[in-house]
């Protein structure tokens, strides 16, 4: 019974556990891949506002945000709140403005809000791009 309902929440959202070693190497590769644009994106910001920023910092915001969207956090949060307009938009890029302010504290908050708008953009758009020409060379299990 148990078992039959923890099935049932997995495949609702979305996430396929019947290849771990998949799953893995894509968090790894989106991960890298991820940390590298935000790292960039965030280094223009830093060096054209003269803010200093922690390189390091930008892989571990895009991990914790991969994990966010790998767990299914959208999934259990958006029925609760479902009032709000735009929700399915907005969580997202709040989502990241929080995390961009959390890790980089020493940029001001309009900097913040500017680098989590582009960066969830280019998560939309240019980051799968960029790991599905990768993942062609990544050897598939």
């Amino acid at each position: 019974m148990a078992a039959d309902i923890l099935t049932n929440l997995v495949t609702g959202l979305g996430v396929d556990f019947a290849s771990p070693i998949t799953l893995v190497i894509n968090l790894i590769v989106s991960t890298i891949i991820g940390g590298i644009v935000l790292l960039i994106l965030v280094e223009i910001f830093g060096k054209k506002f003269s803010e200093e920023v922690q390189p390091a910092n930008a892989f571990l915001v895009v991990l914790i945000i991969n994990l966010i969207n790998l767990i299914g956090v959208m999934a259990f949060i958006v029925p609760m709140i479902s009032f709000v307009p735009f929700l399915p938009v907005l969580l997202p890029i709040i989502i990241w403005i929080v995390m961009i302010k959390l890790f980089f504290k020493e940029m001001s908050i309009v900097h913040a809000i500017m680098v989590g708008v582009i960066g969830w953009l280019l998560s939309i758009f240019l980051i799968p791009y960029i790991v599905g020409m990768a993942s062609g060379f990544i050897p598939s299990f």
